[in-house]
């Protein structure tokens, strides 16, 4: 009985194992993440969509985010504020489709956008600053659809160094995986 037992471990161990994906594999659709640009251990968030949230890299996976977060600066250095941009390997585009002056009613206008516009991809920036009640469309580079209402934006300083600085976004998302322009 304990021979019979040792074996099925071993093939049920050998099955495990023998799993090489790398792919997405979460099948979260919807939520709210924070992601900044703060390095900690030599590592840094990003946000994807196939994998249902922020992302640290680099990563065992080599997984790519859909949106990475900068400063931006002006010629002068001074702050302008924080923007999404698509990483070196993706194409990610971002519209804005409406800034709201309250939360109220850029969560009513987020609720209820049902369809992204149906428009040419190179209206999608791959840069784009980014603000509180903005709600922005987003196409992945492989050509899925999400849409995201941008809570807080803003650069901090750092307290023992008020040269250097980070920013941070939260944001409420919803992503269609089946690459449809119509959320439900």
């Amino acid at each position: 009985m304990k021979k019979i037992f040792s074996i099925l471990f071993i093939l049920l161990f050998i099955i495990i194992g023998c799993d090489n994906s790398s792919g997405p594999d979460s099948s979260i659709t919807s939520g709210e993440t924070t992601i900044n640009t703060l390095e900690e251990n030599n590592k840094f968030s990003g946000f994807s969509f196939a994998q249902g949230g922020k992302i640290e890299l680099p990563n065992e996976k080599n997984i790519d985010p859909d949106i990475l977060l900068l400063v931006l600066r002006n010629e002068d250095g001074d702050v302008r504020g924080v923007c999404f941009c698509s990483s070196n390997d993706k194409k990610t585009g971002f519209l804005l489709l409406e800034q709201k002056n309250d939360s109220a009613s850029a969560l009513n206008y987020y609720n209820n956008l049902i369809e992204i516009p149906d428009t040419n991809y190179s209206n999608y920036a791959t840069l784009v600053i980014v603000d509180k009640y903005q709600i922005l469309a987003v196409k992945t580079a492989d050509d899925k659809y999400g849409k995201i209402l941008i809570l807080n934006a803003d650069v901090y300083t750092y307290p023992d160094n008020p040269l250097r600085c980070y920013g941070e976004a939260r944001f409420k998302w919803m992503y269609q995986p089946n690459g449809s322009r119509i959320f439900k």
